[in-house]
C-alpha cells in the first residue's frame, strides 16, 4: 500500500490557516511539529495515508490520527502502521506513505488546463520515457492502478503540480 499528496505553496489560492482551520482537521491523537505551514504538512499526512488505505470512504481528516516527528531537518509521520515522509520544497508540499523502501515518486509541473486528464498523461509518459508500454487503470474499488501489472499507484495533484507514488519495482 502507498499514498502520496502535494500541495502548491505557491498557488495564487493557497492561504495561510490559523489554529482554529487547524482544529477543524486535527484529531485528538494528533502529535503536531513548529513549524510555519503545520496546516498543510499536516493534511498531507493525512490525505496520503488516507490513500495509502485504499478505503472507498470519503476523506474525513479529522477522523486520521497523524503524528509528526521532525529530526536532523526531515519530517516523518505516522498514521497506526502506515509510515510516511514530508518533503518541502519552495514550490510545494509532498506527502507519501507506504512501505517507504519499496516506493518511489515522481512530481510533475501542471502543462494543461485539464489536471485530471493531464496528470494521468504525464504519469503515462513518464513510465513511456522509461521505455515502459503502461497505461492508468482502475481496481473494483475505482482506485488507480498500473496496467497491464494491476499493481497500486497513488496520484495527486494542486495547483501546479502533480504528483505520482508507484512500487519501485515497476520501473
Amino acid at each position: 500500500m502507498l499514498g502520496i499528496d502535494i500541495v502548491d505553496i505557491k498557488d495564487p489560492s493557497f492561504k495561510e490557516r490559523n489554529s482554529r482551520t487547524l482544529d477543524l482537521i486535527s484529531n485528538p491523537d494528533d502529535v503536531s511539529i513548529e513549524h510555519p505551514h503545520i496546516f498543510w504538512i499536516l493534511w498531507s499526512a493525512k490525505e496520503a495515508a488516507f490513500k495509502c488505505k485504499r478505503e472507498p470512504l470519503n476523506f474525513a481528516p479529522k477522523k486520521i490520527p497523524i503524528k509528526l516527528s521532525e529530526a536532523d531537518g526531515n519530517i516523518s509521520f505516522q498514521s497506526g502502521d502506515i509510515k510516511g515522509e514530508i518533503k518541502i520544497t519552495d514550490e510545494y508540499i509532498l506527502a507519501i506513505c507506504g512501505d517507504l523502501d519499496n516506493i518511489s515518486f515522481k512530481t510533475f509541473e501542471k502543462s494543461d488546463d485539464d489536471w485530471s486528464e493531464g496528470i494521468r498523461f504525464m504519469v503515462i509518459e513518464f513510465f513511456r520515457d522509461q521505455g515502459l508500454d503502461y497505461h492508468i487503470g482502475s481496481d473494483e474499488l475505482n482506485l488507480p492502478i498500473i496496467e497491464p501489472s494491476k499493481k497500486e499507484i497513488s496520484i495527486s495533484h494542486h495547483g501546479r503540480y502533480g504528483a505520482v507514488a508507484f512500487p519501485i519495482n515497476l520501473l
